[in-house]
């Protein structure tokens, strides 16, 4: 093998919902994507795969912390199918392209350069907020049409009042141990 023609690469796929992981919803699609993507690369070298069950809009993101740490130590570059399966903060992704120590590739953009990544993000984030706009208005007209229904969890309130008796019984238990 030639290592001067061998790319390295850490794989980051992000799906927003438990349920989406649980399902593979989202991460078919992505895999599609980074096989295509790295079909087309001499001598690929996958160094890990890490998969993420966060929303994109969050900062605390532990997963996204480890594939850049990898990156920076195995000197490989991360691998995301599309910019909004990075993150989709702009304050995230300024931070992640500003660092010199860890290449950004989007398999999606192939030949993307950074100021590309950034205007990608933009969208993403643009995008985010409609999300929140679309399921906002959605609830409201669902209510609208159905005053009597109730959303969420029937028995949230029941289980809130358990698990502070749970609480509570555990810290008259331990109060001692201080």
């Amino acid at each position: 093998m030639d290592n001067e023609t061998t790319e390295r690469f850490v794989i980051l796929k992000r799906v927003s919902t438990s349920k989406q992981g649980q399902s593979g919803l989202g991460l078919d699609a992505q895999q599609r994507d980074i096989d295509i993507f790295l079909a087309q690369i001499k001598n690929p070298v996958v160094v890990e795969e890490l998969i993420e069950v966060q929303s994109g809009g969050n900062n605390d993101r532990p997963i996204l912390e480890k594939a850049l740490q990898l990156c920076r130590k195995t000197k490989s570059q991360l691998l995301v199918s599309k910019v909004d399966r990075l993150t989709r903060d702009l304050e995230t992704l300024a931070r992640i392209v500003k660092d010199k120590t860890v290449k950004i590739r989007i398999a999606s953009l192939p030949n993307a350069d950074n100021f590309q990544i950034h205007l990608f993000g933009c969208l993403a984030s643009q995008e985010k907020e409609f999300v929140s706009l679309r399921t906002k208005a959605a609830l409201a007209a669902f209510k609208k049409k159905n005053p009597d229904k109730k959303l969420g969890n029937p028995k949230l309130s029941e289980m809130n009042k358990i698990r502070k008796n749970q609480a509570r019984r555990f810290a008259e238990e331990h109060s001692g141990l201080i």
